[in-house]
């Protein structure tokens, strides 16, 4: 008695709002409206699902009216996808609260609204709970059954935006993330080149040393005594000026001294006579004598040397000077 008074409130009051809804094709759509978007309907009563239909279509909606026999196994079955279920409470086979979870769990990003023309509040806090997101007494005003719609479908855009959102800062993460290791790669690959060369340039400075080493030592026991017994020969007495200036030269080598090294390479072979003689103590007179050269070009080579190794004080001896800086020779 219960249902049969059921099915005839809801045609009446439904059949009450006809002249409303036959006027839809007539006004514009709103602005809030969202054409498109899938509703699907659960209703066992074809009028208020003719009704649905008709609304929905108007407001540019994709209406998909679920047909008998109206089970949750035919709801899943046959719908593909809906942005909102619109479910009857009451049908032939029971309630559709019982429906709600595994809706959500096959559509999460869609929404779920209950109507019921035997609204209680057991009914209310149960759809609730189950994840309904608005529930709606019959008879419905088209007004507030847009008003609901337009709501859940501003939450669902809103909830995919935000997973888009976050799904888009998931892959920006993760690309950070492969960018960071593969610059760590990179680094440590800088790393362990920069290692390699260092090693390399150690062993290449000790071979390098190893081999100055060698090449002083062969001076100093070969090169250095054979000069000195070529010094002793009075045939080559006249050649003792040259052999003086390689000493010299040989000296600086063995003594890894930059100030020497220079001395060697910025004077020349004249005033490299001239600085030997004047080492050894000799005169200006004395050094244009022995090297056949007037005095006046020996003041020359004296000026110049003074010039070139950059002795500005007047007062400093070139003879003590050419001492520190050539070292006595060895023969």
């Amino acid at each position: 008695m219960k249902q049969e008074f059921s099915k005839h409130s809801k045609n009446t009051i439904f059949q009450s709002h006809v002249s409303r809804i036959a006027d839809a094709n007539e006004r514009k759509v709103p602005a809030e409206c969202t054409p498109g978007r899938v509703i699907t309907v659960v209703d066992d009563d074809p009028i208020i699902c003719e009704v649905m239909e008709t609304l929905l279509t108007n407001w540019k909606y994709s209406p998909f009216i679920l047909p008998e026999p109206f089970l949750l196994d035919e709801l899943l079955k046959t719908c593909s996808y809906s942005d909102i279920f619109l479910l009857d409470v009451r049908l032939p086979s029971g309630t559709t609260l019982n429906w709600i979870p595994q809706i959500m769990e096959s559509f999460p990003e869609s929404k779920v609204i209950i109507m019921t023309g035997f609204a209680d509040t057991d009914t209310v806090i149960q759809a609730i709970r189950n994840g309904a997101f608005d529930f709606l007494q019959k008879p419905v005003a088209p007004e507030l059954m847009q008003h609901s719609l337009n709501r859940a479908i501003q939450m669902v855009e809103k909830e995919r935006k935000e997973k888009q959102m976050l799904r888009d800062l998931q892959e920006m993460n993760n690309q950070l993330l492969e960018q960071k290791q593969r610059l760590e790669f990179l680094n440590e690959r800088l790393l362990e080149t920069n290692r390699a060369f260092s090693t390399l340039a150690q062993n290449l400075d000790f071979e390098r040393i190893e081999i100055l080493n060698r090449i002083n030592q062969k001076i100093e026991s070969s090169i250095l005594p054979a000069l000195a017994r070529i010094r002793t020969d009075h045939h080559l007495g006249r050649y003792g000026i040259e052999l003086d200036i390689i000493v010299n030269m040989l000296q600086e080598i063995t003594s890894g001294s930059g100030m020497s090294e220079s001395v060697s390479t910025i004077l020349t072979t004249a005033e490299s006579r001239v600085a030997s003689l004047i080492k050894q103590g000799l005169t200006t007179d004395k050094i244009a004598e022995q090297l056949f050269i007037s005095v006046d070009t020996v003041k020359t080579h004296r000026k110049n040397i003074r010039k070139k190794l950059n002795i500005t004080n007047s007062q400093s001896g070139l003879k003590d000077f050419l001492s520190k800086k050539l070292g006595h020779p060895a023969i």
